[in-house]
């Protein structure tokens, strides 16, 4: 079977990426024909029944999206404008323990209804508030009577929390995804009906990418990148390289002096003037480092290097003529 394909050049009308429930257009077609049939009695009864119908259809409007594969990323689980951005602490629901950075969203009642996972990662738990009849809109996001339904997800290198919130009268909230289920950034994991508030919580050390007041477009627009951040919410410190200082500038002078004049030793071509233990009629009996060839790896070894400092270190405090410190 051949793949979809996911150009939409194919497509009669392209920029249709809307749709409805299925109960929300049944919805409008009892309302419609209720209408008909009380604009019979009376012409204006008929709006009584079909403005109803018509906010009901697109209380369930749904679309496509297409989420960005950036890993990283925390993604709008819904439609609506940014509130606020500000620390706060996540409720006991979604058992975060530390502080954590707050999106605060608000959706009017005719944006898209589904909820977005935010991130990849796998559900941890849900929680669910049910709401009072009275609390018909979700004038403020923390009002009494409200329906809350929390996602603990568990990301791959975060946790993520969702609390989102509407209108307590009717069937507003419904979840598509149970705890356990592997989610992917961007996934329908719930849906909720004419609106409300919905925060993310995530760690502080994320990077915020949007600012109150802004547009966003569930499943699609990245509100935080979490790159680098640690379980813990803490970015890794960033390693600290220090360049080391010559051997030579860290010894006494006159074990530098020493060393310098080894390493001239090293660099004389042969058959040149006669070295130092030459001259001293001193000889390398232990190592024997200083009857090898200029060109034998061994003389340019640190070890090598490092054992012949350390005897003309002992010569030079061995000196009888060199003055002592009183």
């Amino acid at each position: 079977m051949a793949k979809k394909s996911k150009s939409v050049a194919d497509r009669t009308f392209p920029w249709f990426q809307s749709g409805f429930d299925l109960e929300g257009i049944v919805g409008f077609l009892a309302a419609w024909l209720l209408g008909i049939l009380l604009g019979m009695l009376w012409g204006p009864l008929f709006w009584l029944a079909f403005i109803p119908g018509l906010v009901l259809l697109f209380a369930t409007r749904t679309a496509e999206r297409v989420s960005p594969d950036e890993p990283g990323l925390v993604i709008a689980p819904c439609d609506g404008v940014v509130v606020s951005i500000e620390e706060a602490d996540p409720p006991e629901e979604l058992r975060m323990s530390e502080p954590a950075m707050r999106v605060r969203i608000s959706s009017s009642p005719f944006s898209s209804n589904n909820i977005h996972a935010p991130v990849e990662g796998t559900i941890d738990h849900l929680v669910r508030e049910e709401g009072a009849a009275e609390a018909f809109a979700a004038m403020q996001p923390d009002s009494a009577g409200l329906e809350v339904l929390y996602f603990a997800i568990e990301g791959d290198s975060v946790p993520v929390g969702l609390r989102v919130a509407t209108g307590g009268l009717g069937p507003r909230l419904e979840t598509r995804a149970d705890a356990g289920d592997r989610v992917t950034a961007g996934k329908t994991i719930g849906t909720r009906r004419l609106g409300g508030w919905c925060d993310v919580f995530v760690p502080l050390e994320g990077k915020i990418l949007v600012e109150p007041g802004r547009t966003l477009i569930g499943g699609e627009t990245a509100l935080i990148d979490l790159t680098g951040v640690t379980a813990d919410g803490f970015r890794p410190p960033a390693p600290e390289y220090e360049d080391e200082e010559p051997v030579a500038d860290t010894l006494p002078p006159e074990v530098a002096e020493a060393f310098k004049g080894d390493e001239d030793k090293d660099d004389a071509e042969p058959g040149g003037s006669e070295t130092e233990a030459e001259a001293t009629g001193e000889a390398d009996d232990e190592t024997g480092t200083d009857d090898l060839d200029p060109d034998d790896p061994r003389r340019n070894d640190p070890a090598e290097m490092f054992a012949r400092l350390r005897r003309k270190a002992s010569s030079l405090s061995d000196d009888p003529d060199k003055p002592k410190d009183s």
